[in-house]
């Protein structure tokens, strides 16, 4: 923010539950909703489901039609920048800001299709850094940025590592290919959208969204939620309507994230203290990133 407790005005909550998965996934999901009490919505794939590149063109579409858009992405948008090595556990030599880092990975994974990462994963300079199969690596290192510690301590949740890269809840994939689509959208969308915290908003802005965050208040528990009612019920506790009778009667647990983050993003958008956390302007998360909300 320029100002000390600014506060957007937005026309339009765009809410995104990623995938770093290869080949066929159906694991992106894409919810909107409008300012007020309204029910989100689902944003249909232009096929038979959402693509990285699908979600892409579609964003780039939406941010040239004029209108203010918070637009949450379910991925960390940073690696950890520690104070003694830098990114990249020091393997990183000159790459000193978020940008750089983001023209790293694209240099890396430029041949990798879909804004795949994994050229990026295993090229022979990094790979030492991740789990990648079987039981913990003796030597690895459990590298967190500062938000995911913030994130535990404020909500009692546990943001996992992006260096840990099996089982279901890693994340590591899912935000090395969505730092991709983050250098591709800021290079090629210039003064259409600022990517929150490392630019200054002005219209529409990208924010890095945590579901679970969003499960927790509006439901009280970190669970998946699965069901219509369960849904229904905690939407109703972040100030939203609950969903038509006639939408939607099966939903996949990336489609109600979606949905309950579009609406989560409403309700919290208009707090001046989620803009401006006690950390926001310091040196490493101006390098890392700020899960959107924790304050």
């Amino acid at each position: 923010m320029t100002e000390e407790n600014k506060v957007p005005g937005f026309d339009e909550f765009v809410a995104i539950d990623w995938s770093g998965a290869v080949r066929n996934y159906d694991g992106i999901a894409v919810a909107k909703c409008r300012p007020g009490r309204s029910a989100p919505s689902l944003v249909n794939a232009p096929g038979t489901h959402w693509t990285r590149s699908a979600i892409v063109d579609w964003l780039k579409y939406e941010l040239g039609r004029g209108q203010r858009l918070l637009i949450g992405f379910d991925f960390a948008f940073g690696f950890p920048y520690e104070p003694d090595s830098g990114y990249l556990g020091g393997k990183a030599s000159g790459i000193d800001d978020i940008f750089s880092l983001w023209s790293l990975i694209e240099a890396k994974s430029s041949e990798d299709p879909d804004f795949g990462c994994m050229r990026f994963v295993g090229d022979a300079d990094y790979a030492s850094l991740f789990w990648l199969q079987g039981s913990k690596p003796k030597y690895w290192v459990e590298r967190k940025r500062r938000t995911e510690h913030a994130c535990a301590e404020v909500t009692k949740t546990r943001p996992d590592t992006l260096y840990k890269m099996l089982h279901s809840k890693q994340v590591g994939k899912a935000s090395i290919t969505g730092m991709r689509v983050l250098h591709h959208i800021h290079t090629t969308t210039t003064g259409r959208v600022a990517i929150w915290p490392f630019e200054t908003v002005c219209a529409s802005a990208i924010v890095e969204i945590y579901p679970t965050m969003f499960r927790k208040i509006a439901a009280g528990t970190v669970a998946k939620i699965r069901s219509r009612p369960e849904l229904d019920s905690a939407l109703r506790q972040i100030h939203s309507e609950p969903m038509p009778a006639s939408a939607y009667t099966e939903l996949s647990d990336h489609e109600t994230d979606a949905l309950l983050s579009a609406a989560g993003l409403r309700k919290i958008a208009g707090d001046p203290a989620v803009w401006n956390p006690p950390e926001g302007t310091s040196p490493r998360v101006r390098r890392e990133g700020w899960i959107f909300g924790v304050c």
